[in-house]
């Protein structure tokens, strides 16, 4: 996170400083940033916590770039004080509680864009909205295209995990001259595959 908002901070500054200023002796005065992260997620979390960026570093030899994200939790029902002294946290929450009621992996760009239609008919974050809609669902899509690959990565490693099962039940089973069939119908496996470990084990 504190890398994405490098970035972030790097895209506004170079929009903001007029190129002819970057090489002058001059300092051309930059508005200080601050950098947040709302959490609204489903793990546990601490109410506040802070991300460096310096975190990253291979070697921690007290680099002088550093950045810091403050990440507030949202997320739990015992944090709403927190939400209710911020109006635009409460309507931030408010949207991803409206995106993830109409996300559809199918039409991932569709859904986001009724999630976007219908916060606005709600007034919920209508400025900025109706002024970055674009970005938001370029943003949207990104994250979820990520939660959609975390999701698909340990679906496979639990299905390499139950394979892995299945073979060592199955190698088991042929120790004791239990017949290919009564091994499929144990470990699932196909008939191809248990002849194949009957023949490394008997090599």
């Amino acid at each position: 996170m504190p890398l994405r908002c490098l970035e972030y901070v790097t895209r506004i500054y170079e929009g903001i400083v007029p190129t002819k200023e970057r090489y002058a002796e001059k300092v051309y005065n930059l508005p200080n940033p601050d950098f947040y992260v709302v959490y609204v997620g489903k793990k546990e979390q601490p109410l506040e916590k802070e991300l460096r960026l310096s975190d990253a570093f291979y070697t921690k030899d007290g680099s002088k770039l550093e950045l810091v994200v403050k990440v507030k939790n949202c997320s739990d029902s015992k944090l709403l004080p927190l939400v209710k002294s911020c109006d635009i946290l409460k309507q931030y929450c408010q949207f991803i509680e409206i995106v993830e009621k109409n996300y559809n992996r199918l039409f991932p760009k569709r859904s986001f864009k009724k999630a976007i239609e219908q916060a606005m008919s709600q007034g919920i974050l209508t400025d900025y909205l109706d002024r970055k809609s674009r970005e938001v669902i370029n943003m949207l899509c990104a994250k979820y295209d990520y939660k959609m690959d975390i999701a698909v990565k340990q679906e496979e490693a639990r299905e390499d995990g139950r394979q892995e099962k299945a073979i060592e039940a199955a190698k088991n089973a042929i120790e004791l001259g239990l017949t290919t069939e009564q091994i499929m119908k144990i470990t699932g496996l196909p008939q191809d595959q248990i002849k194949e470990l009957v023949k490394e084990e008997y090599i």
